[in-house]
């Protein structure tokens, strides 16, 4: 069973569990990265594969309420003026409620897989306003979110990412070969940081097992058959249930 989290979301925000049986060890995984190396299609090709093995598997986007999507693309730091402190504070309530989601869910599924997270503001949010990481923490406060297991970090050349998504109608305003330029080497220096251990403002990031992948010449199979040898590394590994 594959379910994408919106489905499962009443008109009031709260979460209709009912289709769901209780009762199974949920692992939270995260697909993270540059924009235009592949997280959508390894997010829907993972859950594919799972629930094709019987596996209940929930898949989400973050932000995942559709009023701050628009809120964050349409509504703040617009027509030259940067509002900084607005924009976190919206992504740091995203990943509150994405928080809340995830602890409601445990129990119910095999494997929530969720595209970007938390961790994003560690590197798009980096690229995106030029602060440090004890800066985007302060707001964020991660400690009072829910963990993921793993994380999955997707890298891809920035002339390769823009070919993949420039005719992509559905791109967001940060979504130009510019800022490419910048968000792959955030992003290669966040998972950097994150194995180095010397920032304490990452710490909350060590704790899941965090894995890398540059899909600069990979197929979609390609990037899916080693995602898959890597989640089998931390599930024989790693995980303990």
């Amino acid at each position: 069973m594959k379910i994408f989290l919106p489905e499962l979301v009443r008109e009031n925000g709260a979460l209709d569990l009912s289709s769901l049986k209780y009762g199974l060890h949920t692992k939270y995984l995260g697909v993270t990265g540059q924009d235009g190396s592949g997280k959508t299609s390894l997010r829907d090709g993972l859950a594919d594969f799972l629930s094709e093995k019987g596996k209940v598997v929930i898949t989400a986007k973050s932000p995942c309420d559709k009023h701050l999507v628009h809120l964050l693309n349409n509504a703040i730091s617009q027509n030259g003026y940067e509002d900084w402190y607005t924009e976190q504070l919206l992504f740091s309530f995203a990943d509150g409620l994405l928080s809340n989601y995830m602890i409601q869910l445990r129990g119910y599924c095999d494997y929530f897989i969720c595209q970007r997270g938390p961790i994003d503001q560690y590197a798009h949010g980096v690229t995106r306003s030029g602060k440090t990481y004890a800066e985007i923490y302060r707001i964020q406060r991660p400690e009072r979110l829910a963990k993921f297991n793993m994380y999955i970090h997707l890298n891809c050349n920035a002339k390769v990412a823009w070919e993949r998504i420039c005719e992509d109608e559905g791109k967001d305003r940060y979504e130009y070969p510019e800022y490419f330029e910048r968000q792959v080497k955030n992003t290669k220096m966040l998972y950097d940081d994150i194995k180095k251990g010397s920032q304490k403002e990452l710490d909350f990031l060590r704790e899941s097992y965090n894995t890398y992948i540059d899909t600069t010449k990979m197929t979609i199979p390609d990037v899916l058959s080693t995602a898959i040898d890597r989640l089998n590394v931390y599930l024989k590994y790693f995980h303990q249930v």
